[in-house]
């Protein structure tokens, strides 16, 4: 397994492209996503830090919401393709993760 790192703390990257009345909304979130089995360098174990709820909010209403686990690679990539969405809509993805770390990022569908 590969040692932790230190990252800063970066943007989730949110596109939204809309065709017809949908959309499809890809979210890149940036976290180590470590499941606790992993070792340093030195033995000592890494401890879990991995993401556990991701949503997906389009105008700020809620319309997808997941739970997720430590089975996840390091900067997973999400993508959904929701219904109701046009040109201009503000689309936002937020997660939290088991140590109690939140990000959100917004964009404008296009």
């Amino acid at each position: 397994m590969a040692e932790n790192t230190t990252r800063p703390s970066l943007p989730i990257r949110v596109s939204a492209r809309v065709t017809g009345d949908s959309a499809l909304i890809k979210a890149l979130l940036t976290h180590p996503m470590e499941n606790g089995l992993g070792k340093t360098a030195a033995g000592e174990t890494i401890p879990a830090n991995f993401i556990t709820e991701v949503s997906v909010f389009v105008n700020d209403a809620l319309v997808a919401s997941l739970q997720t686990g430590p089975g996840i690679a390091a900067d997973p990539l999400f993508g959904w393709k929701v219904g109701g969405v046009s040109v201009g809509d503000t689309v936002r993805v937020s997660w939290r993760d088991n140590q109690g770390a939140e990000q959100s990022q917004a964009s404008t569908a296009h």
